[in-house]
């Protein structure tokens, strides 16, 4: 019997960003999804590959962030932005 696999964060694949004044916008075929997007929540989506899981996600973050000294509480953002961009169905 084969083990069930584990299911990660994947974003959708049409979605692209675009430069906005002070940030990123995030665009799919019906125009603006998000927009602005924090530098962390543009980095979290960039990891949402389907292969990574949350906890990979967030410790890549706080390494390219710079902040591996509040790596809980980035930890708890990166669930946090996967959950919203799952709800706003940008990942599944």
């Amino acid at each position: 019997m084969q083990k069930p696999r584990r299911r990660y964060p994947r974003a959708r694949p049409d979605l692209r960003f675009q430069p906005v004044a002070g940030g990123l916008s995030l665009h799919d075929a019906q125009g603006v999804r998000a927009n602005p997007l924090s530098f962390t929540a543009a980095l979290v989506l960039t990891y949402c590959d389907g292969k990574n899981p949350p906890e990979l996600i967030a410790e890549s973050v706080a390494g390219l962030a710079g902040s591996r000294s509040d790596a809980e509480e980035l930890r708890v953002d990166v669930q946090r932005i996967i959950r919203d961009f799952a709800e706003a169905g940008l990942v599944h």
